[in-house]
Formats: structure tokens, C-alpha cells, sequence
């Protein structure tokens, strides 16, 4: 989860121009890209992570929610951090301390690695 966290973040920061649009769905309909498919993708295999980090929280939210959560979560990181509010505010660049504050909110337990 964490490693996916990284890639995430790390992608929005060097490629900031490809990361709007890519969340874009009103501006791209319609044209071949197939990006609300591929979305749904990477989607599914958060689901399938934030399953399996989480095997016995059944009073707890669907996985999708948590999913969802967790990935407006690093979205708003990746966002903050590339206006520089974050680092205005937490003193810092480094969003390490943040993926694993968020990884941990969301899953419900320290993480490591």
C-alpha cells in the first residue's frame, strides 16, 4: 500500500500536467482514450489491497469506500503538496510522513516499511 502511495505522489509531482487530466472524464469523453475503463482498473486494485489489509473489519466501511477514502486522501496530498500549501503548513516536502498517516487512518493500524 505504501509502495503504491510513493508511486502515486511521486507520479503527480513529476508529472503534474498528465495528473490533472488524467482525472479529467468531462474533458476526455468521447474520445478513445478509454480512461473511465482504465480508472475503474486501478480502482479495482486498490480495492483488492485495501481487502486484503483489511480481512476482518466487516463492521467497518466496504472496501470501495475505504479505497475511496484513502485515494482522495494522497489525491488532496498530491494536490496541496504541488500548490505548495503543504509545505506552507507542515514545514516540510517530504510526504512520506503523510502516505503513512493517511495508509494508517484509512487501514486502521501503524504501518511499516
Amino acid at each position: 500500500m505504501l509502495a503504491l502511495g510513493r508511486l502515486y505522489l511521486r507520479f503527480a509531482h513529476t508529472n503534474h500536467g498528465m495528473f490533472e487530466l488524467m482525472f479529467r472524464h468531462d474533458l476526455l469523453r468521447g474520445n478513445g482514450i478509454g480512461l473511465r475503463d482504465a480508472s475503474e482498473e486501478l480502482f479495482g486494485v486498490l480495492v483488492d489491497l485495501v481487502s486484503r489489509a483489511r480481512p476482518d473489519a466487516a463492521d467497518g466501511p466496504e472496501p470501495p469506500v475505504v479505497a475511496g477514502a484513502l485515494w482522495a486522501n494522497l489525491h488532496g496530498i498530491a494536490e496541496l503538496r504541488q500548490w505548495g500549501s503543504l509545505q506552507t503548513m507542515v514545514r516540510s516536502d517530504d510526504v512520506e510522513p503523510l502516505l503513512r498517516a493517511a495508509v494508517a487512518a484509512h487501514l486502521g493500524r501503524r504501518i511499516t516499511c
